[in-house]
């Protein structure tokens, strides 16, 4: 086992998931999902004898990060052939023959790691074999039951104990959902390194123009964009405040109940301390921008990326591959989609937890409600046990928001794009480096193929994507599916953190936008700065 002082902690995995300081309660809740579900039951799956005892995760400075020995465990059986492009990035140096030093297993046909594969596969064989997706097919009109179901609890729950249960029966629903996710997003990489090593790059428009939830959200934006009276900040107050409304306006008004009543649980964070949409709709205002206008570029009379790649197979690579692709494509699509079925869940466990937050607060323990969001989960149920004081709640809460008060300052001044990749303990053991080749030119990966030319727009914040304009290259840390409603009017896109398979290279081929992973170009890029990126070859240049 390591010791405290010998750990060597990585950012990648959920920097993705978390863009800014975690609040104390949204990682208590969502980041357990992910030390269990992600990290310590796949452990368990594969014999590793201290499975229950390795430190999986912790916080710096409010960012999480993930301890590499599971990564070098998880990903030291596999074949460097069948390793995912993904896994490059858990490591030092991309290195991924840096797995080869996980202390387990000690050979790949070692007999206890391939009996306990086999024991835990077995046990839920529908769910961890290639047909996982069928998994999903009864899972989620079930969970949309039990949203219904646990909603209409919520509405009626009048103390903090009802409450909490209701927080518990939410935390066991994400549980059986990640629990099926994760298998979903094993295939997709597997699945992309497979096409990857026989297609080469045509791997990925194979797995392009896939229906998912984000293209829907997406699209019903853009419809919401072109009423005949367009949805801004104006419009929004007065609706807001119930004013009388022109005919016109009042279509505009139906179309956003309609969208938020559909998609108002959506958010630009896993953190539950973000609100929802429904909750403060004037975060749509950013998305909207230019998507009339953008809605009619030339992009849409482009052919399908798909169906060009598919027409370029030879016949019997057609015959041969077809059950391949159609599985990729599958868990393309559900790498989107289970995001949006889980924020319906989340936003659910929200307003429970802010539920129990205006009974404390109508107790005197908060000053209001979301001061609940200063508190961990497990002191929660101590205190709906009535095992807690609430004096020392609402100390420990005190304390909490000082504490996080200077992370989010700090994170303010040192910005996204600085936060360090790796820690040894709690010193950064290496930055971001950005790769060059010659004056002005940074090399990376490409993500989503095709040469865009643009001014970039430096965004870190979700609130600042109105500042970018038709045409532009968004230049950003990383991108949750919330935000990609903008990708419609952008030019180019260029990230720092990510894979093939991360959200932002999902959606930016679906709108054959040419996108790039460059670590820490946000720190030499001037915000205004005409650029090329080139998504074929992975390449930014200045123009």
């Amino acid at each position: 086992m390591q010791t405290a002082r010998e750990i060597l902690w990585t950012a990648a995995f959920l920097n993705e998931r978390f863009t800014e300081p975690v609040s104390p309660l949204g990682w208590s809740h969502v980041g357990a999902l992910f030390q269990e579900l992600a990290l310590r039951d796949p452990l368990r799956y594969v014999g590793y004898p201290d499975a229950e005892k390795i430190p999986t995760t912790r916080l710096w400075s409010a960012l999480p990060y993930v301890n590499v020995e599971i990564f070098q465990i998880l990903y030291k059986p596999f074949p460097d052939a069948l390793v995912p492009a993904d896994a490059a990035r858990y490591f030092p140096n991309g290195d991924i023959n840096f797995r080869k030093r996980a202390p387990y297993p000690t050979w790949r046909w070692l007999p206890h790691f391939l009996w306990s594969l086999l024991r835990h596969t077995l046990r839920d064989l529908l769910n961890t074999s290639p047909l996982n997706y069928r998994k999903w097919q009864t899972f989620v009109p079930w969970h949309e039951t039990q949203i219904q179901r646990l909603g209409a609890r919520l509405d009626a729950a009048t103390n903090a104990l009802d409450l909490w249960r209701i927080s518990v029966a939410l935390y066991d629903l994400d549980t059986q959902l990640l629990s099926i996710h994760r298998w979903s997003l094993t295939y997709a990489d597997v699945l992309h390194k497979l096409l990857a090593r026989w297609a080469g790059e045509l791997a990925s428009p194979l797995i392009s123009d896939t229906p998912n939830k984000t293209r829907i959200v997406n699209a019903q934006l853009a419809a919401l964009a072109r009423m005949p009276a367009p949805l801004n900040a104006s419009l929004l107050a007065r609706i807001q405040r119930g004013d009388a409304l022109s005919d016109a306006e009042q279509e505009t008004a139906r179309a956003l109940d309609a969208f938020l009543i559909a998609h108002g649980h959506r958010a630009f964070s896993l953190d539950l301390a973000q609100p929802t949409f429904r909750e403060d709709p004037t975060q749509l205002l950013p998305l909207l921008g230019d998507a009339a206008a953008s809605a009619r570029s030339s992009r849409e009379n482009l052919p399908a990326a798909f169906q060009t790649a598919w027409r370029k197979l030879r016949w019997w690579q057609r015959l041969l591959w077809r059950p391949v692709i159609g599985l990729a494509r599958h868990y393309t699509q559900l790498r989107e989609d289970q995001r949006y079925y889980w924020q319906k869940s989340l936003a659910l466990t929200r307003r429970a937890y802010l539920k129990i937050g205006a009974q404390y607060t109508a107790q005197n323990i908060l000053a209001a409600p979301a001061e609940i969001f200063y508190a961990t989960r497990q002191e929660l149920a101590q205190c709906a046990r009535g095992d807690l004081d609430a004096s020392f709640l609402r100390a420990r809460i005190a304390a909490r928001q000082n504490e996080w008060a200077t992370y989010r300052r700090e994170f303010a001044e040192r910005g996204a794009a600085a936060t360090p990749h790796f820690l040894r303990d709690d010193t950064p053991l290496t930055e971001n480096k950005i790769a060059t080749s010659e004056t002005n030119v940074w090399r990376g990966r490409g993500v989503s193929p095709g040469i865009a030319r643009g001014i970039a727009r430096i965004v870190h914040d979700p609130r600042a994507l109105g500042r970018v304009g038709a045409g532009e290259i968004l230049v950003t840390p990383s991108t949750d599916p919330a935000w990609t409603p903008v990708f419609a009017r952008l030019g180019g896109l260029i990230i720092e953190r990510g894979g093939i398979l991360s959200h932002s290279a999902v959606v930016a081929r679906e709108y054959q936008l040419p996108a790039v992973i460059v670590a820490g170009i946000s720190r030499v890029l001037r915000d205004g700065q005409e650029i090329e990126v080139d998504g074929t070859n992975g390449s930014v240049r200045c123009v």
